[in-house]
């Protein structure tokens, strides 16, 4: 992930997707390629993209490219998930987010990467005085 993407778990309330699922996402982004022999991609990897792992239980990933504002690509990508009926977390925040447009852009303006879009000078000298910190292994 670059600092410049916002990250999103797709939270699916089934453990497969429906098997329409990729006509679904060609509606949010085109389709691209993945690293994983097991994963497909939508998007590129260093821009917006939405990753999939179909093997159950299902997962999707979504990451945003905020160097560029992109409502029309938010909505869709929301529409997709309230059509498979899931739920959007937002793992920097350890929260869910509300599947509507408002709450999801403002949680992409709160975000790291909008941080570091923003003043990138600024995002570095706030992670040397408070860096990010790993959750400790059990």
């Amino acid at each position: 992930m670059a600092a410049w993407q916002a990250s999103f778990q797709v939270l699916l309330g089934a453990p497969a997707l429906p098997p329409d699922y990729r006509t679904r996402l060609d509606r949010v982004l085109p389709r691209g390629r993945h690293w994983h022999v097991e994963g497909e991609r939508w998007g590129s990897e260093d821009g917006d993209t939405v990753e999939v792992f179909s093997e159950a239980p299902a997962e999707i990933l979504a990451r945003f490219d905020l160097r560029g504002w992109r409502p029309d690509l938010y909505e869709r990508f929301l529409t997709f998930v309230q059509s498979v009926g899931a739920r959007l977390r937002d793992p920097e925040q350890d929260s869910e987010v509300a599947v509507a447009p408002d709450a999801f852009m403002e949680n992409l303006r709160r975000s790291r990467a909008a941080q570091f879009v923003k003043d990138t000078q600024a995002y570095f000298e706030e992670l040397r005085v408070n860096p990010i910190r790993m959750p400790e292994e059990p």
